[in-house]
């Protein structure tokens, strides 16, 4: 399995990468409704969050859109949604529809009837990091009842149980759930469909790749080199260069820098830090060299970026952009 794959290779007391790129992606839950409703029911979401979950946590129903196919979902289904056009979770196929800013102004439904509860949550995904995960992942990715591993299936169904509370600490608890539930609904994703994983994460089913990749991502500061890498990797300089190629889709030099970058953003809008201390902290021997790094990718010196980016990091989209 991926997911034990994962705990193979990423050494015990080093970084967990999956852990450490969803965290740097500011891949964080934020539970924002758990609904019950009674059949006939339909949810309209205007899709504009970049990644989102729904969890029919029991009853059944179906997700459709005006471009595709709908598809059936059943209790203890999980679907992850990505930035698109607008979309409905429905009981039936022609139920009406309130959008889900209204559901969440009305509640819960309440009485007799054939009903579901379906809890919505909506992810922080953030900075370059983000991008990429989110460009491993298409428009919808529904991951059965049925293929979710035993602690996948006592993770929803534990947040289940929790949903209906209102004990302290509960928001928290269900943030966390939620949470876990990206991992595990990723790892299998992932493991259906090698393919379309991350390269960085593909990596991490090759013993030689992977030794690198964790060592790279726990310390990006390091002067590595081509040779310092393939020395990691016990193999020759050639071959090394050629396999990271094949199996990541990046030259080695290309994913070190890219993750170089990812570093330094998350240091310049998440602390004060000087850029000679973020410069330094990336691998790069003072701030000129950073700072040419910096605008090469992202089109502005890291000074102005951060100026920029600060003021709208953490401005949340309005009700009525509530998917």
């Amino acid at each position: 399995m991926i997911g034990q794959r994962i705990f193979v290779f990423v050494y015990a007391g080093g970084v967990d990468v999956l852990s450490d790129q969803l965290a740097r992606a500011r891949a964080r839950g934020a539970v924002f409704s758990t609904l019950r409703r009674i059949a006939p029911w339909g949810l309209g979401f205007t899709g504009q969050r970049p990644l989102t979950a729904h969890i029919l946590l029991d009853g059944t129903g179906w997700l459709s859109t005006a471009r595709a196919e709908p598809f059936w979902l059943a209790a203890g289904d999980v679907v992850l949604v990505t930035a698109g056009d607008p979309y409905r979770l429905v009981s039936e196929i022609g139920a009406d529809i309130e959008t889900i800013t209204d559901a969440r102004r009305r509640g819960s439904d309440h009485g007799p009837g054939q009903a579901s509860h379906i809890l919505c949550g909506a992810y922080v995904v953030e900075g370059s990091v983000g991008k990429s995960l989110l460009g491993s992942l298409p428009r919808f990715v529904r991951i059965p009842a049925h293929s979710q591993n035993t602690r996948h299936r006592d993770a929803v169904s534990l947040l289940a149980a929790e949903a209906g509370g209102n004990g302290s600490g509960q928001q928290v608890l269900l943030d966390r759930l939620l949470d876990l539930n990206l991992v595990y609904a990723l790892r299998t994703w992932w493991q259906q469909d090698e393919r379309q994983a991350p390269g960085w994460y593909r990596a991490l089913t090759h013993p030689k790749l992977a030794r690198v990749i964790q060592a790279i991502h726990e310390r990006p500061e390091h002067k590595w080199t081509l040779e310092a890498m393939a020395h990691t990797a016990a193999m020759s300089r050639a071959g090394f260069a050629a396999t990271f190629k094949e199996v990541i889709g990046q030259s080695p030099g290309t994913y070190l820098t890219e993750l170089r970058m990812g570093r330094a953003e998350d240091a310049l809008l998440r602390t004060d830090a000087t850029l000679s201390t973020v410069a330094t902290s990336v691998g790069y021997g003072n701030e000129f060299a950073f700072a040419t790094a910096f605008r090469r990718t992202h089109g502005l010196p890291p000074g102005q970026w951060r100026a920029a980016h600060r003021r709208t990091t953490n401005r949340e989209p309005t009700d009525d952009h509530t998917p």
